[in-house]
């Protein structure tokens, strides 16, 4: 829509001042909409009580709150704006073509970075089939989102990433001066052909520059005005299976159990430690102390296979949670079961040793 509206006030031979007024309000609103997203997920108390790792950046009050959301809103804003201006000047250039060109090569590069890093697959629970294809749509999608955005979430590890989400960004504003050049040495024909127009040739670059300094105000605006301990997460190259032992190295219980929300490649290299870990734990998790957040869904999360007595079998074969119900517990009464079945063994383990030392 955006780009669009560019597009039609640019080839303006006056300005309307409805249809600008229209451009900046379209802006706004997605600008708005994308940065509140952000600032909710943020905030909210359960994403920093269990993602503590990548959650936080948002101070909670005072000025530094205040710049930050304005610096998301600007960014977004600019981002947008940037990216729209791109795509009229290359549709003027060589049509819609051409602009669908960048775009498909824009993607293929980021597709190409991810398969490289072994972080293409997303981390939703899925049989094997079912999340690559998921993983195609998730990431072409996020990556266009974040193009006409910059989209703040997009820099989580799952996702994007701080690094590839911050050089995407970058790529957009020196794209924007790339297309205005472009233009130069090959669109004078269609100038000449179409007369005056309202916005000249050399305005391009004074809009382009005045985007390129509010983006990069904003973006100092997010350096400084963040919290401090999350300011590396905007440019971090942690892939999504590096946030998953991340998490499991985090040293809380509540934390470590995300794992089994995760695609099963999360975590395979970490599945001696988990086994170890829920040896440890097990039976205390299943006192009269059971913690709030050990619910069934949670239990019923875990694959069978990985549980202390829980059975074996390879169970992952589909790629998911290990292939369905099959592989995991039902929930509080299979727990039960296994719990029961496991302190049996103990009791009769002890209940011989004694009777050995009663005979010596």
């Amino acid at each position: 829509m955006v780009v669009i509206q560019v597009n039609n006030i640019l080839n303006m031979a006056n300005l309307n001042t409805v249809v600008v007024g229209a451009l900046f309000c379209s802006a706004a609103f997605v600008s708005e909409a994308v940065s509140y997203m952000t600032y909710a997920k943020d905030i909210s108390e359960e994403s920093r009580r269990t993602g503590k790792i990548f959650y936080g950046f948002m101070p909670l009050r005072g000025m530094r709150l205040v710049v930050v959301r304005w610096s998301m809103y600007l960014l977004s804003f600019c981002q947008l704006l940037g990216k729209s201006l791109e795509m009229a000047i290359l549709i003027a250039v060589g049509g819609k073509v051409l602009a669908m060109s960048v775009l498909v090569g824009e993607m293929v590069v980021y597709l190409l970075y991810k398969v490289v890093r072994r972080d293409f697959r997303h981390s939703l629970p899925l049989p094997r089939g079912i999340s690559l294809v998921v993983s195609l749509i998730e990431r072409v999608t996020v990556k266009v989102i974040c193009d006409f955005t910059g989209f703040l979430h997009a820099r989580h590890p799952k996702e994007m990433g701080g690094f590839y989400w911050l050089m995407n960004m970058v790529w957009t504003q020196v794209s924007v001066f790339g297309a205005i050049k472009l233009k130069e040495e090959f669109g004078r024909q269609i100038e000449e052909d179409a007369g005056d127009w309202a916005i000249k040739e050399e305005d391009y670059m004074t809009i382009a520059t005045v985007l390129l300094l509010l983006w990069f105000a904003a973006l100092l605006g997010l350096r400084y005005g963040s919290e401090k301990e999350y300011r590396n997460t905007f440019y971090s190259t942690m892939t999504g299976k590096q946030y998953c032992e991340a998490m499991f190295r985090s040293g809380e219980d509540e934390i470590k159990m995300q794992v089994f929300d995760m695609h099963s490649s999360y975590s395979r290299l970490l599945e001696d430690e988990i086994k170890v870990w829920l040896e440890e734990n097990w039976n205390d998790w299943h006192t009269t102390d059971r913690p709030g957040w050990l619910t069934d869904e949670a239990l019923n999360a875990i694959p069978r296979r990985l549980l202390p007595g829980g059975g074996g079998g390879d169970g992952g074969g589909d790629g998911g949670r290990d292939g369905g119900r099959e592989g995991r517990l039902g929930g509080r009464e299979e727990v039960e079961e296994v719990v029961i079945e496991r302190n049996a063994r103990a009791t009769l383990s002890q209940a011989f040793f004694e009777s050995l030392k009663l005979e010596q």
